[in-house]
């Protein structure tokens, strides 16, 4: 878009002539308020009472949104000038991701929200000396009327966050301030775009309407926003309730979690009134928050593969916060599955007990539209991300994510207590991310990260799951055959075909987290933070184990005006394969189990056409790699299949569950012990999804 480029001196002037213009035109603005109905009214009311109260104060916060604090709002008045600016504020600032003027709508929101508390945290005195600085504050504001760089700014950041003021200021929004809102910053942008940011610009165009009282606006904007709450294989949710933004890109906790906020907040603000959520859409968000969202927090902290592309200070706990404040909230509107909800909050508290409740949400998730599985159990969690030519595994934008080339590349992650990562990132090497094959070269300058590669896939009896990923960099003179096995207690990791060369080194990261407690070293396994680590096979390469002090800054994680200026020194475990400059068809296999078990599961193939794991005595994970495959599983269990595809045999129940990962196929045919199985595949938006077959 063309930003506007007009001086403060000229913006000054023309805002003047506006507001006298307006008061010709329209007399004043308070006496060409219209009225509102009811129905208008109760929104506004439940709209203020979820912001200012009763006394236990707001619910859901984002990060443009800061929480009522009188000590801290205060501090904004002391610190205003007379002309309604702050002076550590630079207002010429044009950093397109931190954005420096948006502090001062931001404190304008903060004033308020203390000044207009119903259980008076100030005196008197002290609010009108408030509301006194938040016209001044306002003004300064519509004077100026800054525009930002990014887009986003104009046509979200600002009008959402002073749109929201105006209606918290209800009877206290004084006439220049409600034209230039319902005039001039809530209309300048139409309701655009897709997902999520779709769904701000509705809400900004609902915030117009209910400072207008204009029930038809209304209803078409709200309507908008209910559109939105879909299924699709566009932007939006996923038909396997993961959350896409910015292509074919897992987008849990970014946009993801933004439209959970958004949409969760206008259903609190429009229930039982005509514009309330209808009943076909409530259950469309429920999936989404309890078969999706639901998935990626444990113990208080979002998985860093759901985070999209922030890695800031405690990003992984104020994601997880949010989404446990829309569970919370989202029972107010759908009290039938209250229960639902309020479980993931109970277990998504922070890890500060003795003694923590067993986690109650179980078993093996596979997001086929997003290359992303997650293994559940009571005491742990671990999570997978890949990517591939169907989905995009990283973007950089506005600075953000400098280092995330590789975060898609089969990254495994552990979590027992939810600290195992925590800020870790400005000290992390992302060269050796936990799961990961990659040569130690210096990470490129990127726009968006992906695998070059079709064979990237899952399958899932939700219980159970194995992941396969072909890894394949145009630019990386790497390839290999990798493979991931869950069953219980125990993860499995294969790779097989590892074929390369880099002056700086190949290596498979196993685990690179932050040093709690001592470390066991045996000569089969090492054991750390209550987990083991069983080295079954390393083809020669050399186990590297470091737990040293490293030291680093937060500038190689992202770049803005907020990023914190002084260097990082954490305690990391450092766990890896060292495969050489020249590996030939190296293998690697190594598993996880809690502290004290050793793996019960047996790797019993791991080459570049097959992989085979028996994962209990009746089940086994097998991975085709190449068409006309063939497992001799045991003397009496052959399996073969004519392309490369993912199958759990269960030789007990005589079932087997199988998928296809390059999601383009209709059929398969397996042959098990000389029986043919015609196995039809999903199609659209279920292609890559788990097929269940009967065994003859």
């Amino acid at each position: 878009m063309k930003l506007r480029t007009t001086s403060p001196f000229l913006a000054a002037v023309l805002f003047l002539l506006f507001t006298f213009y307006s008061s010709l035109v329209g007399g004043s603005a308070a006496a060409a308020r219209p009225a509102q109905a009811p129905a208008v009214r109760q929104a506004i009311a439940q709209l203020r009472e979820f912001y200012l109260g009763p006394s236990d104060g707001i619910q859901m916060q984002d990060a443009n949104e800061p929480l009522p604090n009188s000590k801290t709002a205060l501090k904004y008045l002391a610190t205003l000038r007379p002309d309604g600016s702050w002076p550590d504020i630079d207002y010429s600032g044009n950093d397109r991701s931190a954005w420096e003027p948006a502090k001062h709508y931001t404190r304008i929101s903060a004033m308020t929200l203390t000044a207009l508390r119903p259980d008076k945290v100030v005196t008197d005195a002290q609010r009108a000396q408030l509301l006194d600085g938040i016209h001044r504050a306002f003004a300064f504001w519509m004077r100026n009327d800054y525009q930002c760089p990014n887009w986003w700014f104009n046509e979200i950041g600002t009008p959402k966050s002073l749109g929201l003021t105006g209606l918290l200021l209800d009877d206290q929004l004084n006439d220049t301030e409600y034209t230039y809102l319902t005039n001039t910053l809530l209309a300048r942008y139409p309701v655009a775009r897709t997902g999520q940011n779709r769904v701000w610009l509705a809400g900004i165009a609902l915030y117009r309407a209910l400072l207008r009282g204009d029930e038809d606006a209304l209803a078409k904007t709200s309507a908008v926003i209910w559109e939105e709450l879909r299924v699709t294989t566009d932007e939006g949710i996923q038909p396997d309730n993961s959350f896409h933004q910015h292509g074919a890109q897992q987008q849990f906790g970014n946009y993801g979690m933004a439209f959970a906020v958004e949409t969760c907040r206008w259903g609190l603000f429009l229930r039982n009134t005509p514009w309330a959520m209808p009943a076909e859409k409530l259950a469309i968000f429920r999936n989404y928050l309890l078969d999706g969202l639901n998935w990626t927090c444990w113990r208080g902290f979002m998985d860093i593969s759901a985070c999209g592309r922030q890695f800031m200070p405690r990003s992984p706990f104020t994601k997880a916060a949010n989404i446990s404040r829309v569970m919370e909230q989202s029972a107010f509107f759908d009290p039938a599955h209250a229960d639902a909800y309020r479980r993931f909050v109970e277990r998504n508290k922070p890890d500060t007990r003795v003694a923590l409740p067993p986690n109650d949400l179980n078993g093996n998730r596979y997001f086929w539209r997003s290359d992303y599985m997650v293994h559940r159990m009571p005491q742990f969690a671990v999570t997978l991300k890949m990517s591939s030519h169907r989905v995009i595994g990283s973007e950089l934008v506005n600075s953000e994510n400098l280092s995330g080339y590789r975060i898609a590349d089969g990254a495994l992650y552990l979590y027992r207590t939810g600290n195992e990562y925590a800020d870790i990132f400005p000290v992390w090497d992302w060269r050796k991310l936990p799961g990961i094959t990659a040569p130690q070269t210096p990470l490129p300058v990127f726009r968006t990260s992906s695998l070059d590669t079709d064979l990237v896939g899952g399958v899932s009896d939700a219980t159970h799951g194995i992941a396969m990923l072909h890894y394949a960099r145009k630019d990386d003179n790497l390839t290999a055959n990798k493979a991931y096995f869950f069953c219980g207690n125990e993860i499995v990791c294969l790779g097989a075909g590892i074929t390369g060369q880099s002056d700086a080194g190949i290596a498979t990261g196993v685990n690179q987290s932050n040093l709690n407690g001592d470390v066991t070293k045996k000569p089969d396994y090492i054991e750390h933070d209550g987990w083991r680590y069983t080295l079954l096979d390393t083809s020669g390469a050399t186990v590297q184990l470091k737990t040293d002090k490293v030291t680093g800054n937060w500038s190689k994680v992202f770049q803005t005006s907020e990023t914190p200026k002084t260097d990082v020194t954490k305690e990391i475990f450092d766990l890896w394969i060292d495969h050489g400059h020249a590996p030939a068809k190296a293998t690697y296999a190594y598993a996880f189990t809690l502290a004290g078990n050793a793996p019960a599961a047996k790797v019993l193939q791991n080459t570049s056409s097959l992989q085979i794991v028996q994962l209990t005595p009746t089940l086994y994970g097998v991975i085709f790699w190449q068409p006309a495959g063939r497992a001799e599983i045991s003397s009496d269990c052959t399996l073969t299949a004519d392309h490369p595809c993912l199958v759990l045999l269960d030789t007990d129940a005589h079932t087997l569950h199988v998928a296809e990962p390059t999601q383009k196929l209709s059929h398969l045919t397996l042959t098990y012990n000389g029986k043919q199985l015609n196995v039809t595949l999903p199609a659209g938006g279920m292609a890559g999804s788990t097929v269940k077959v009967s065994l003859p």
